[in-house]
């Protein structure tokens, strides 16, 4: 039986791990509410939510403007989207660890620009990665730069109206 669901080297190549980006997304959540005058557990736990939500929109909004803007490589070379999204976004720790060290150790209240940064740097180096392995265009930096802008800004209006 055909496990590899139409993609020459299957669905979900084994080296590949998001799991480092989603958790970054769930750091940046939890680090919302302790960045407000006023901490209230409501706020933590409508935080998770959209930073769960965007997280799983960014990673695969990415993964699939990439399938979508290279069909020939993806039939070609199955899983590249997602090998070149997990790559890109492992730029987000840095930030991650730095909005960390800003809240804990400096009393700074900059989660959302470092989260931000995070989101559009992540992905701008995952449109390089993905051409690091054969895609071909401008449109593979652009594109998720443009979805990654949308999307940070998106979570900054959302969490602006948290209680």
């Amino acid at each position: 039986m055909d496990t590899r669901m139409g993609y020459a080297g299957g669905a979900r190549p084994a080296g590949v791990k998001l799991w480092p980006a989603y958790l970054c997304f769930i750091i940046f959540g939890i680090l919302m509410p302790f960045s407000r005058p006023e901490f209230k557990f409501t706020t933590l736990i409508y935080s998770l939510i959209v930073a769960i939500i965007v997280g799983l929109l960014a990673v695969n909004l990415l993964i699939i403007a990439f399938n979508s803007g290279n069909a020939a490589l993806r039939q070609a070379k199955g899983g590249f989207a997602r090998e070149a999204v997990g790559t890109g976004m492992l730029f987000m720790i840095p930030f991650t660890v730095l909005a960390v060290l800003a809240l804990a150790l400096l009393g700074w209240n900059a989660v959302m620009p470092f989260a931000s940064s995070a989101i559009t740097t992540a992905a701008a180096t995952a449109g390089s990665e993905a051409m690091k392995r054969g895609a071909q265009g401008v449109k593979n930096v652009m594109i998720p730069t443009l979805v990654a802008m949308v999307l940070s800004t998106a979570w900054m209006m959302l969490t602006g109206i948290l209680p």
